[in-house]
């Protein structure tokens, strides 16, 4: 008998069931199985096989247990390679999440322990002709010699290429093999391959033999917008892949990996891609290619850095103070921490690339813990682009209050030399709160009770939290009346004034709801690269990564969102967006020019960014850092309940507070109502607890987690243990 150790895919139970099989039944480590459990049948992940003589009454007997066999094997082979299933085993206590939920993160949709991946993905097939091996040509007409060649030379023909006769013919004398082939769809078909080669000047040039000589394993690539890391990515990626080694490339947004998909195409054959636009279907085709070892290099966003790769030379992590590189559910992984942890089985080097890098990798590279190399010049030699800073509580225009007159000068100068523009405007949608007029009724979220923002497109109020929609009839739900107020502005309203405002604009527009659709942000990237669009007005989108030569003119319309929110990194974040979307203009030989609009010009943050004064923000931030102790002096985590019954959340979070503060070397701060205090119908309480000892925050949120995992489920509450956590709201 087999004895088999098996987690099943609900999260609530950690720990493995037992389950039996006889012998001649092929199950691995790894594998998917389908068992009976609680009066229904589930999917299981098989952590352990072990070989018993005895018969299964004798093991139910010697055991005490009445064992239960499995129904079915789901995999032929393992869908986990050991060194992923050990990084599972590391994120579930690092991250105090179920080893499950692990497994599920790691796994594409199609091969996740769970009965959602048992559905079937289905690949088109086609009918294809082959001549058979050792066939006897020599009898064959004139015509039917000429095809019989021409199915060889194209190793099979299509049977619908074929005259009807001739496949007849040819099948009447034994000479052919038709074949059902399963049709694979071209991810790459988009990408027209370019061959270019890439030379590196003198900067770039040291900074890939600094990265490839040095007996160090983390690197941060610190180099000003148009540098040219791309570059020096390709050549060490290059490199690696030429002493037979793999590598992975991550990018924060998958706005960004058409671009670099394009840029590595070019060089590479071997390519895979990961990232969440893509279908079940393309991500178990990809996912098999990677685990096949039929690709050499990964491009994608956060989740590529599971990619089960092996001999992996090289992790590189674009733009690498991206937030988008932490997850906020569990388990709660940075991008980078698990790059770190991969590259060391593998003794294979981390590249964390960025012209703004995030306070703790810059503070770790300062002190020695990571090699910092520079690039301090545009690879063309060009000048940085000049910035303006508007005060808009002194100049605004007549025709909008979104647009000063220097912008609106700019914007004109540029469609009327014929020049390309992008515009920033960091919130999506029409308009973030609407009102009655007369009895100041406000449209709120009924799962959480925040303001709903209303698309004009579509007519629609949506929910940016919880995904919440409801179609807009323009009658107050509470007088009846027709007239209200539109307050606030999101990129429908700035693409509507500069369509009317601009005869010469041709507008497209990137946010989350025009990229969508399949391969959105290629179509909209390719169409103002190559077609007569002369504005790209987006979200931060169109803040990081994009290379357009022909772009002068960047405006920011307004670069007070990311200031007003209360959190300690808010500075921060301005200045990396203001940073990164400035990089965007003066690519190419025309010098650039930067249009910040704003009600706060004497911010740090906002005149430190417009002068690309990166290094004095970094020792200017980081002196508030240190007075207040907030990262990278500290690590910062939280612990958030949450629950559709208000009291429990308030009175589980005052148990797990009570057992934390006893703990001399925890700060915590909580427990509170974060400001989105109800989310998708459940209540929140959050604590926030700092400490220089992350080893410590880990081992005793690893003890609540088991002193208090029974007690949440009878009070129906749901606890998030979020290691450095990013969300302080």
């Amino acid at each position: 008998m087999k004895i088999l150790s098996v987690l099943v895919e609900y999260s609530l139970f950690n720990t493995p069931f037992t389950y039996v099989c006889d012998d001649q039944i092929d199950v691995f480590v790894g594998c998917r199985v389908y068992v009976p459990f609680n009066h229904q049948n589930i999917v299981a992940y098989v952590i352990d096989v072990k070989h018993s003589n005895a018969s299964f009454e004798q093991l139910c007997i010697q055991d005490n247990i009445n064992y239960k066999y499995i129904y079915d094997v789901l995999d032929d082979k393992p869908i986990l390679n050991d060194e992923l299933l050990s990084l599972a085993k590391y994120m579930s206590y690092q991250y105090v999440t179920p080893l499950i939920s692990c497994l599920q993160t790691i796994l594409p949709p199609s091969y996740k322990p769970s009965k959602t991946s048992l559905k079937k993905i289905t690949y088109k097939k086609i009918k294809k002709i082959f001549i058979k091996e050792n066939a006897n040509l020599a009898n064959l007409t004139k015509t039917q010699a000429m095809w019989a060649k021409k199915i060889i030379e194209e190793k099979g023909i299509l049977l619908k290429d074929l005259p009807v006769w001739i496949v007849s013919a040819l099948k009447k004398q034994e000479l052919i093999d038709i074949l059902e082939i399963k049709v694979e769809d071209d991810y790459f078909k988009e990408y027209q391959k370019e061959t270019k080669t890439i030379t590196l000047n003198e900067e770039q040039n040291n900074a890939y033999e600094k990265i490839i000589s040095s007996q160090k394993d983390v690197f941060l690539l610190q180099g000003v917008t148009g540098s040219g890391k791309t570059e020096v990515y390709i050549k060490l990626v290059e490199h690696y892949v030429n002493k037979n080694k793999t590598a992975i490339v991550l990018v924060p947004e998958i706005s960004l990996t058409p671009m670099i998909i394009k840029r590595f195409k070019d060089k590479f054959e071997n390519i895979a891609i990961l990232h969440g636009s893509l279908s079940a279907k393309e991500k178990q085709r990809q996912y098999d290619r990677i685990k096949n070892q039929e690709v050499n290099v990964v491009i994608g966003a956060r989740s590529a850095i599971f990619a089960p790769l092996k001999n992996i030379g090289i992790i590189i992590l674009d733009e690498e103070q991206s937030t988008s590189y932490k997850q906020d559910k569990a388990p709660t992984y940075h991008a980078k921490d698990i790059a770190i942890k991969r590259a060391k089985s593998f003794n294979a080097k981390v590249v964390l690339g960025s012209a703004t890098p995030s306070f703790e990798s810059k503070a770790r590279a300062m002190k020695g813990v990571y090699q910092i190399v520079y690039l301090r010049k545009r690879a063309n030699n060009h000048e940085l682009p000049t910035t303006h800073i508007i005060n808009m509580r002194e100049e605004v225009s007549d025709f909008s209050p979104l647009i000063s007159y220097s912008l609106d000068y700019e914007i004109n100068r540029r469609l009327n030399n014929k020049e390309k523009i992008i515009l920033l405007h960091n919130r999506r949608g029409y308009s973030p709160y609407v009102s009655c007029r007369q009895c100041g009724y406000m449209f709120k979220c009924p799962n959480c009770e925040l303001s709903l923002s209303y698309h004009k497109n579509g007519n629609k109020f949506k929910c940016h939290y919880c995904n919440y929609e409801v179609f807009f009839n323009h009658i107050c739900p509470k007088c009846n009346n027709k007239e209200f107020l539109f307050m606030g502005s999101g990129t429908q309203k700035i693409e509507e004034i500069i369509e009317n405002r601009y005869d010469k604009a041709k507008l497209l527009r990137m946010d989350n709801d025009t990229t969508s659709v399949k391969n959105g942000h290629l179509k909209i990237l390719e169409k103002f690269k190559n077609e007569d669009y002369n504005i790209l007005l987006g979200t931060q989108m169109v803040a990081k990564g994009l290379d357009f030569h022909d772009v002068t003119l960047v405006g920011v319309i307004d670069a007070d969102i990311t200031l007003a929110i209360a959190d300690f990194r808010s500075a921060e974040m301005t200045f990396e967006l203001l940073s990164q979307v400035a990089g965007r203009a003066g690519r190419g030989n025309k010098q650039g020019e930067v249009i910040i609009q704003t009600y706060h010009p004497d911010h740090y943050a906002i005149m430190m960014a417009a002068k690309h004064e990166y290094e004095l923000f970094y020792q200017t931030e980081m002196m508030f850092r240190h007075k207040m102790n907030y990262p990278p002096f500290s690590y910062m985590s939280s612990i958030t309940i949450s629950s559709a019954l208000n009291d429990q959340v308030c009175i589980l979070s005052d148990k797990v507070f009570s057992m934390l503060k006893n703990e001399k070397k925890f700060e915590l701060l909580g427990p509170a109502f974060p400001y989105v205090f109800k989310e998708d119908g459940k209540y929140k309480m959050r604590i926030i607890v700092k400490s220089k000892d992350l080893s410590l925050i880990v081992d005793k949120f690893n003890e609540a987690n088991k002193t208090f995992v029974n007690e949440a489920k009878e009070r129906k509450c749901s606890i998030l243990y979020d290691i450095n956590t990013y969300q302080m709201l």
